[in-house]
């Protein structure tokens, strides 16, 4: 009697397929960006969970020890942490990239900076038990050579090390500002000021107070902010990526719908009929209404851009 593909599986000494090293590489490269993204969603989220975050870190290096990005993001929760000698190790890997890995130009300007404070906070702590070796030896010590090589050792710019580094983004353009700017930073007239830190998430217009937002409403105005618009498919997945967990396309519509209701009088969503690549019809599209200027501000480890490739087909 002929037997059926499901039944031929199941006999003893079946063989499945074996994968090709191409789909076995495919599958190691998605599980790593996926626990990349899990790591963004806790850091990112209402009430961060930075030891969520260091977990799903780790279980990416556990794929690839030297990630550049796994790295220069774990490297700055053990900086936030003040465990400085871990940092400098993952900031160091994540500066040597791998073949096929590399950090960005920010953050390549953001490890180094960190490398250095890093290295500032080391040679305090050497300093302060410097001191503390002293008031205990007994007997005599060479005090004078002690003296110059402690002088060698201070650092000019002691303040360097308490500044938080934060990201403001305006018309793509990328540039690294101190805490005190990030929180200084106020809306022009016709501009709207995103804002993310571990306060929460806000939208501000001039003359009027911030406004909160949920994590996902604060990253579709960023994906929004583009020339070309965008369809709820393609906001859908940008939205899953940049938040670490994925979404129905109907609460991709929800999103689109609260950010109108919250913000009726200030018509920040400008939507249009596009031609879509897989159907027939035209879609709805949408963007933030060219009336307005975007500026974002985050911190600078935060994994905050918009979508990378702008649709051509419209």
């Amino acid at each position: 009697m002929e037997q059926s593909e499901h039944l031929k599986e199941k006999r003893p000494g079946h063989r499945f397929p074996r994968r090709t090293v191409e789909e076995m590489e495919f599958q190691r490269k998605m599980r790593l960006n996926h626990f990349i993204r899990q790591a963004e969603f806790f850091k990112l989220s209402e009430k961060p969970d930075f030891v969520q975050a260091k977990k799903w870190l780790l279980q990416a290096l556990r794929i690839e020890k030297n990630h550049p990005i796994a790295n220069y993001r774990l490297g700055y929760l053990l900086y936030r942490e003040h465990q400085y000698e871990l940092a400098v190790y993952h900031f160091k890997t994540a500066l040597d990239g791998t073949e096929t890995d590399v950090l960005s130009e920010t953050q390549l300007i953001l490890a180094n900076t960190f490398l250095v404070n890093c290295g500032m906070a080391i040679t305090r702590e050497a300093l302060r038990e410097l001191e503390d070796l002293e008031l205990r030896i007994e007997g005599e010590i060479d005090q004078e050579r002690i003296e110059r090589y402690r002088a060698e050792m201070l650092v000019q710019e002691e303040n360097m090390l308490d500044r938080l580094y934060y990201r403001k983004i305006t018309a793509g353009h990328e540039t690294i500002i101190n805490e005190e700017q990030f929180y200084d930073i106020r809306p022009d007239k016709g501009e709207l000021l995103l804002r993310s830190s571990d306060d929460g998430k806000t939208l501000q217009v001039f003359g009027k107070p911030a406004e909160s937002l949920n994590l996902h409403m604060f990253l579709t105005l960023v994906l929004l902010n583009q020339k070309s618009f965008q369809p709820y498919p393609v906001l859908q997945d940008a939205l899953s990526e940049l938040g670490g967990q994925r979404i129905s396309y109907n609460y991709m519509r929800q999103i689109i719908r609260r950010i109108r209701d919250q913000f009726v009088t200030l018509n920040l969503i400008e939507s249009t009929s596009i031609s879509s690549l897989d159907s027939s019809r035209p879609v709805q599209g949408f963007r933030i209404h060219p009336n307005w200027s975007v500026t974002i501000l985050c911190r600078a480890d935060d994994f905050i851009h918009p979508i990378q490739k702008e649709r051509s087909d419209v």
